[in-house]
């Protein structure tokens, strides 16, 4: 059953060297990068990269001929001279790929057997440039104790069937049935519930390759930083980079997490997830003798560029005007400021959303937009 490829902005190597960045680490430029993808299926999340930067080296490999056949079709009719899609298990990578700048594994370290999960980890060691980052994503406990009480209902019940349509028709109707068979009033019954909304909104691949993988594994988040340590490896950050906004959450939440260490990253997101029950994870590593920096200090905005996606609540929003200003977010959130300049800025990204803005030019054009208020 094919697995459609598609893009994924979390391995973006830009994301990952902005991350890294704000860590500390300077990685190389992605202009002129070079990119392994572990377990690339038809290349629909390194294609992009490649296209988008001609000057820099994208290398693929997956177990799926056909996949990687597909991937390279496409490939050639763009005419992309920087890929390279390869047939081949990840076992076979050696020290004669070289070094790369980005490594990526999205969507393959809990669905594969142990030897190739540590071959992974391997590979980062000693195929990931000294500067370099790399990126592993798996399902993730305690959130996925609860897929995995569905999974293995499901399991059982197609246990006997070879068909891979027939296994994902079977084990959708059977969650399905157990879900309005169970008691909506009790605990059991919500849960089934649940894990039903889910699996009826992922597609028949994404349900035959990732649920019924007898084979697959999840993971707390310091069970796999523990064993990337064994490799020489140390843990970054999560690729979403989502610091906890403490004050949006319970009294005893924000107390329990700033009473770690600030250089305790590990532990802190580690509680988080259990807070959360967080069920999946993009990991960033880099190399254990890399010096990390933990606290991330407000003033570092101003080396980066900035983009925000967001428009006025209000009509012709004047930011000039005192009072506070609402803007909403294209998440369906909002932002409420009061501060003249801020609300300047926000108007001038949200009107050239998606470009991003160097923070010097950012206040220049915000300065612009406020005219005779600007002092």
């Amino acid at each position: 059953m094919a697995y459609a490829g598609q893009a994924f902005e979390r391995t973006h190597p830009d994301r990952l060297a902005t991350i890294a960045s704000l860590h500390g680490l300077e990685s190389a430029p992605i202009p002129a990068c070079r990119v392994l993808e572990l377990g690339c299926a038809d290349g629909g999340n390194l294609i992009p990269m490649a296209y988008q930067w001609p000057d820099s080296e994208f290398i693929g490999v997956d177990l799926s001929a056909r996949a990687i056949g597909k991937g390279r079709a496409t490939a050639a009719g763009l005419g992309l001279g920087n890929i390279k899609l390869l047939h081949l298990d990840i076992l076979e990578i050696a020290a004669e790929f070289g070094q790369f700048d980005y490594i990526i594994a999205h969507g393959v370290y809990s669905w594969v057997p142990p030897p190739v999960r540590t071959k992974i980890l391997a590979i980062f060691r000693h195929n990931l440039a000294p500067a370099g980052v790399a990126y592993v994503s798996y399902n993730a406990y305690p959130g996925s104790h609860l897929r995995d009480m569905a999974r293995e209902m499901m399991l059982f019940h197609v246990r006997a069937i070879g068909d891979p349509q027939m296994r994902v028709d079977e084990a959708r109707t059977l969650l399905k049935t157990l879900a309005e068979a169970s008691s909506e009033r009790e605990l059991h019954g919500v849960l089934l519930r649940d894990q039903w909304e889910r699996v009826r909104q992922v597609t028949d691949a994404q349900l035959c390759h990732d649920d019924l993988d007898e084979g697959a594994r999840a993971f707390f988040l310091y069970q796999v930083v523990e064993e990337a340590a064994r490799h020489g490896l140390q843990y970054i950050s999560d690729a979403s980079f989502s610091l906890p906004d403490l004050d949006n959450e319970p009294e005893i939440v924000a107390r329990m997490i700033l009473e770690l260490p600030s250089d305790d990253a590990v532990r802190r997101d580690q509680y988080l997830d259990f807070i959360k029950g967080r069920s999946f994870r993009a990991t960033l590593l880099c190399h254990q003798e890399r010096s990390l920096r933990r606290r991330i200090e407000p003033q570092c905005v101003k080396d980066y560029h900035i983009a925000a996606n967001v428009v006025p609540a209000g009509v012709n929003m004047d930011p000039s005007e005192p009072g506070i200003a609402e803007f909403k977010t294209g998440k369906g959130g909002s932002v409420s400021i009061d501060h003249a300049l801020s609300k300047a800025a926000l108007l001038h990204l949200g009107t050239v959303w998606p470009q991003a803005v160097g923070f010097p030019r950012l206040v220049e054009s915000a300065h612009a937009l406020l005219g005779s208020a600007a002092a």
